[in-house]
């Protein structure tokens, strides 16, 4: 591993600057485009379920490629991907821009989809591979940092944008900001190419998995994504939910009998990573859901404006980002299983303080609420990404970190999905596009679900909290078992 590691200082800013850029522009295009879509929609005089793809088609094919290019990371190199994460990212923009028709436009998402997912597949792992041990909770600290900014400026960019420019420069804005993005990237990154000869020896790309994993998650996604809108008992979910389910038996199996799998299943004998990664899931799931739900509370109940919502909860989101620069650097000097436990802990009182306090008739709550899980969060994140990534050989660190943020995914949308269903059962009539759908209901039942979905977001962290205790770092993983890589 010590091939890898960048020993410059200024190197290694640029080198995480560049990382955390990527985490940046790929959160950002996640919620900037949220905000155009009834533009986008008009514009092209379709219907909001069209629509609805521009953004579907971008997450499905960030979650369910997430594994295959972390393999390729390893067979070529994390610089060559990293690098063409960005092309395809400004490529796909820039088709974005162009396109004549929604369906065209949601076919560019796509390639901007490839790049986002090359780019999120091997960013965890270059920190890994390039920055030494005493300075990763740092690094990622400033990634967060950077995934957290793409979060906050996303909506009001969008905003700010489809109002005094025009839709169209939503993308366009990330071609030039990729170019100079690629530039930076080829300058700074250690070129950590396999040698052809190397290469040749390899066992042929593992095909089969790659076909059977992204079927698999594709139908996951979808079917978790679409449920909310058709109903979780409708045909077409259930029945995704079932082939997605034998899909990945199957995907297991032959990972198992294959000499060059996509995934090497044993990663999951390091605590670190099966558990690190299980604890993401679940964190990030309780987090997305409460961003998903607690507008509707604010809107609901409290009778609060869009422009008041999305004020309140930019509270939370920048408390979210200085925590996660402090609690990277420490991290590093007091260990980073302490910093996850402490953060899951802090996350459940922070959601059963909301909970019994949600009735009130006021925001300080909510205000609260949001400062309290922004530290919660912020503590977790960056100790828990470190974790995850400890203790794997470094043959095995691009599959290992695409896996571990195909996790991370997942875990997003399903939290959105859990919440939704627990506040649904308390409101069955509950439909999520208006707000004339629950005007009848009344404030005690409303107030009803959005507790149960705390309480429920509460058990959600105890898991995470379990299963980061679990998530020892495991001392067996020695230098002995990374094998080195042959550079040119």
């Amino acid at each position: 591993m010590s091939d890898f590691i960048v020993q410059d200082s200024r190197r290694q800013l640029w080198i995480v600057i560049s990382v955390a850029f990527a985490a940046f522009m790929a959160a950002l295009d996640t919620y900037i485009v949220n905000v155009a879509l009834p533009t986008i929609a008009a514009d092209f005089n379709s219907s909001p379920t069209d629509a609805v793809l521009i953004t579907l088609v971008y997450l499905l094919v960030i979650t369910s490629t997430l594994l295959i290019f972390g393999k390729i990371g390893e067979r070529t190199g994390f610089k060559i991907v990293f690098v063409a994460g960005f092309a395809f990212f400004a490529i796909g923009s820039f088709l974005s821009g162009l396109a004549p028709t929604i369906y065209l436009l949601s076919g560019a998402r796509c390639i901007q989809g490839l790049g986002a997912a090359m780019l999120y597949a091997v960013g965890m792992a270059m920190i890994i591979r390039y920055i030494p041990p005493g300075k990763r909770g740092w690094a990622f600290g400033i990634t967060s940092t950077g995934a957290g900014l793409g979060v906050i400026i996303g909506a009001p960019m969008g905003g700010f944008i489809t109002q005094y420019l025009d839709w169209h420069w939503i993308f366009w804005f990330n071609v030039p900001v990729g170019i100079a993005a690629i530039i930076v990237a080829l300058k700074v990154m250690p070129n950590d190419r396999v040698h052809p000869e190397a290469g040749s020896k390899r066992t042929p790309f593992d095909i089969a998995g790659a076909v059977l994993s992204f079927l698999a998650l594709s139908l996951l996604v979808l079917a978790i994504n679409r449920g909310q809108q058709l109903g979780w008992d409708h045909w077409g979910i259930w029945s995704s939910f079932i082939v997605s389910a034998i899909l990945f038996i199957a995907f297991i199996q032959w990972e198992r009998r294959c000499r060059d799998p996509l995934l090497d299943l044993s990663l999951y004998k390091y605590a670190s990573f099966a558990y690190g990664s299980f604890a993401a899931l679940a964190a990030w799931g309780m987090y997305s859901g409460g961003n998903f739900l607690f507008p509707f509370y604010l809107t609901m109940v409290q009778g609060l404006s869009a422009s008041m919502i999305g004020s309140i909860f930019l509270i939370g989101s920048i408390v979210y980002i200085i925590t996660s620069l402090y609690m990277g650097r420490l991290s590093d000097r007091i260990g980073r299983r302490l910093l996850c436990c402490a953060g899951m802990v802090s996350a459940t009182a922070a959601l059963i303080f909301l909970a019994l306090l949600l009735g009130l008739h006021s925001l300080i709550p909510m205000i609260v609420y949001l400062a309290w899980i922004g530290v919660s969060m912020g503590t977790f994140v960056s100790p828990n990404n470190s974790t995850v990534l400890s203790s794997i050989p470094t043959a095995n660190q691009g599959e290992a970190s695409a896996a571990s943020r195909a996790m991370q995914n997942l875990g997003m949308v399903l939290g959105v999905a859990i919440y939704e269903t627990v506040f649904s059962a308390f409101i069955p009539s509950a439909d999520f596009s208006t707000e004339q759908a629950v005007a009848g209901v009344p404030a005690n039942v409303l107030l009803m679900g959005f507790s149960a979905a705390c309480f429920v977001g509460a058990a959600m962290c105890m898991g995470a909290f379990i299963l980061s205790w679990l998530a020892r770092e495991d001392k067996n993983a020695s230098a002995v078992e990374r094998p080195e890589r042959i550079l040119i």
